[in-house]
Formats: structure tokens, C-alpha cells, sequence
């Protein structure tokens, strides 16, 4: 897929997005959802380097700064963000499936970049528009994954950047409250080792002391997974104390 213009490198693979939304979603007790649709979008950033002159009332120039910046051409806003060295930006795409839809956004005031980078810098400088002068502006692509997907009968959306798969926007997923052979299950299997058992009633202690702080401290300490677990090792323990008549 050729570029229009100059992107940064595409190094955070749809394989990885993917394992990403599934680890979020297992975190959260979820563990089918269905993709609707995944795309990547690229969106303009500017880089520029700047010069400002402070003057005195005499409009004596008193003192100048220089600096490089770079502007989001969809928020108009400055970003901190490093530009790749020159041989690492692309022109193409080649691991995108045919399937995964792509687009390059266009910025509306695409004219006004420059102006727009004037006026971002005048103001974070303190300065009036005119002591700033914006130069060698460049125009390089950011990648961007969007991914649509379904959790039952709610839709959900993330973005993830395509160059080191960090989240710009992560939709809040309700967390699943999972059943009593689901929890019993998963206990069983995390309990096999005595070890795990201090380290669960350490975490409940620790949890608990943290809620009493809160102010909620049932209702928070009753939807503790650490907690519930704790519960059922300890009817586990009278199950098997009673199997053997010890009461």
C-alpha cells in the first residue's frame, strides 16, 4: 500500500492489537467478543522548528530562544512526540491484510498549519504572534489502530498506535461478574500450592485495610475476587474437616 506521504514505521503488528483487546477482555472476565471491524488510520502531525525574540519597549531585541515542536493535525494541538530519523520513516505498507480497510486523514485547515503553529507557540512563550517565526515545517503520517468489536450485545472501541501499541483511546469495559463454578474453578487451580493461600489472605488484608479507607468497605471487599476466593478455601477447608468428622 503506497502513502501519500512520509509515516512512521507501522511496528505494532494486527496480531498484537488483537492479543492486546484479549488480554484486556480476560482481565475483565470476558473471553469471546466478536471484531467488527479494524482499520488503520494515519493522522497528520507537523514538525517544525521555531525561532521567538523577546523585545524591550524600545523594541530592542533582547533575547531569542529556538526550538522544534510538533503540531496533531486533528486536535490542532502540540504534542510531545519525537520524530524518527529520516531512513526510518516509509512510504509504504506492506502487513496490512487486503481485508483491513486504511485511511489518511486529511487536516481541514491544512493551510493554516503554519499560522496555527505561530499562534500554539506565541502563546505557550508568552509572546505576541508576530515575535514568532515558524520554519522547515514538515508533514510525517502517525498510524493508528481502530478497533470496533462486540462484548454480548455492547459495542466497544479502541485505538492503539500502530508505532509502539501504546492506547490513545480505551472505551471502559464493565468487568463480568463471573459465576460460582467459574470462581471455584479458577481457585481450585490457583490454590494447589500452600504458598498461594498466604499470598491470598496477605492481598484480602491488605485489600480490606484499603477499603476501610474508602469509605465502602462491604461493597467493595464483597466484589473482591481475592476475597471471594478466600471464602471458598475456607468452606473448601470445612468440607474436608467435616468429610473426616473433626466437628
Amino acid at each position: 500500500m503506497k502513502l501519500k506521504e512520509k509515516s512512521f514505521p507501522l511496528s505494532f503488528s494486527l496480531e498484537q492489537t488483537t492479543e492486546f483487546i484479549k488480554n484486556t477482555l480476560e482481565q475483565k472476565n470476558w473471553s469471546d467478543f466478536e471484531v467488527i471491524e479494524v482499520k488503520i488510520v494515519f493522522f497528520p502531525y507537523y514538525f517544525f522548528s521555531y525561532e521567538v525574540f523577546f523585545e524591550e519597549e524600545n523594541k530592542t531585541v533582547s533575547q531569542t530562544k529556538s526550538g522544534k515542536a510538533v503540531l496533531n493535525g486533528m486536535t490542532s494541538q502540540l504534542e510531545e512526540i519525537s520524530l524518527p530519523e529520516e531512513a526510518d520513516l516509509i512510504e509504504e505498507i506492506e502487513e496490512i491484510p487486503e481485508n483491513i480497510s486504511f485511511e489518511e486523514l486529511q487536516f481541514k485547515l491544512s493551510e493554516k498549519v503554519e499560522l496555527i503553529s505561530q499562534i500554539k507557540i506565541a502563546e505557550k512563550m508568552q509572546v505576541p504572534k508576530d515575535n514568532v517565526v515558524i520554519h522547515s515545517l514538515q508533514k510525517v503520517l502517525f498510524p493508528v489502530w481502530i478497533i470496533d468489536f462486540a462484548v454480548e450485545t455492547n459495542n466497544f472501541q479502541f485505538m492503539l498506535s500502530g508505532v509502539d501499541g501504546s492506547v490513545i483511546k480505551e472505551e471502559e469495559i464493565p468487568e463480568r461478574l463471573q459465576g460460582f463454578w467459574e470462581i471455584t474453578s479458577e481457585a481450585l487451580s490457583e490454590l494447589k500450592h500452600p504458598k498461594a493461600w498466604a499470598e491470598y489472605t496477605s492481598s484480602v488484608v491488605s485489600d480490606s485495610t484499603n477499603f476501610a479507607a474508602s469509605g465502602n468497605f462491604f461493597d467493595n471487599l464483597l466484589h473482591n475476587r481475592r476475597f471471594q476466593i478466600l471464602i471458598l478455601l475456607i468452606i473448601l477447608i470445612i468440607v474436608v474437616l467435616w468429610s473426616y468428622k473433626v466437628f
